[in-house]
């Protein structure tokens, strides 16, 4: 009778075993999603909100974990629907890359910090292309409409933008503002109305490119010997310079050829496509 007992409790026990092998576990929650569920602030309905998941920690019947969301499509998912703090921390490790394996990834303390992959022979770094700023504008308005007042440098304004994809050009302003810490390299073309008064003798125009309002890094001169009439006073100023993020430049014309036409020199231009005046005036700017 005793062994009898005794084998009941044996089968008992292994059922049991057996039950919580294969059985679903929860903690802090009756209603289990996956093998192992944590719900961590205890709050989940019977069917949890986003809100109620972003603190729930899961591993699915597939193998899959989720933190933050108790639907995980990939072995570890942490994307949560309503909370924006998703940050995944990686920390260093000084085993080789061949000992890891091919497809780990570590942070490294050195040149500032930076993320490394092995491909199963050697850590290597893992670089990020931003998108770099390129910016076309051109002037198109009527003609002589943008006026420089002799012997004033004055900032060329009111562009029409034909490509931003960095969005940093203000064609109003005719301001740049670099993204990011770089090279950028920019080509400015002008020319104004040959009709009018007079050149002065030994005159000139100056392209400046202007940095953080007073700071003039590149000067472009355009010389005229000898007074002249209807002569054509166009030119143009390409340069590479180095910007710190958030640097701000424009592009500045100081005029000495005309001192003498009210309210200044015009820009020569038009508001009309393949016209005689349109497509003089134009400003190119690219990031290396």
């Amino acid at each position: 009778m005793i062994k009898d007992l005794e084998k009941k409790i044996t089968s008992f026990i292994l059922l049991g075993t057996t039950f919580s092998l294969f059985a679903q576990v929860g903690i802090n929650t009756k209603d289990v999603k996956g093998a192992f569920h944590v719900d961590g602030k205890i709050d989940n309905l019977s069917t949890p909100t986003n809100e109620q998941a972003d603190n729930d920690f899961i591993v699915t019947t597939n193998g899959n974990v989720g933190v933050g969301t108790i639907t995980p499509i990939t072995k570890l998912d942490l994307r949560s629907t309503s909370n924006s703090n998703n940050a995944l921390g990686i920390g260093f490790t000084s085993r080789t890359a061949e000992s890891v394996g091919a497809g780990v990834i570590r942070y490294i303390n050195t040149s500032g910090g930076k993320l490394q992959i092995s491909d199963g022979i050697q850590w290597m770094d893992i670089y990020s292309v931003p998108k770099k700023s390129f910016v076309v504008a051109r002037i198109r308005t009527a003609d002589k409409a943008i006026k420089f007042i002799y012997n004033t440098a004055t900032t060329v304004a009111g562009w029409e933008v034909t490509n931003d994809i960095s969005n940093n050009f203000n064609a109003v302003t005719g301001e740049f503002v670099a993204p990011r810490d770089g090279v950028y390299t920019f080509s400015f073309a002008y020319d104004f109305v040959h009709e009018g008064n007079t050149f002065l003798a030994n005159s000139s125009v100056e392209s400046q490119f202007v940095k953080n309002t007073n700071v003039i890094e590149v000067k472009c001169l355009k010389t005229y010997g000898k007074s002249t009439r209807g002569a054509q006073a166009g030119g143009s100023c390409v340069s590479s310079m180095k910007l710190n993020q958030n640097d701000k430049v424009v592009v500045k014309l100081l005029q000495r050829i005309d001192n003498s036409t009210s309210g200044g020199r015009g820009l020569r231009s038009d508001v009309v496509v393949n016209t005689p005046n349109f497509g003089f005036n134009n400003l190119t700017i690219v990031e290396q």
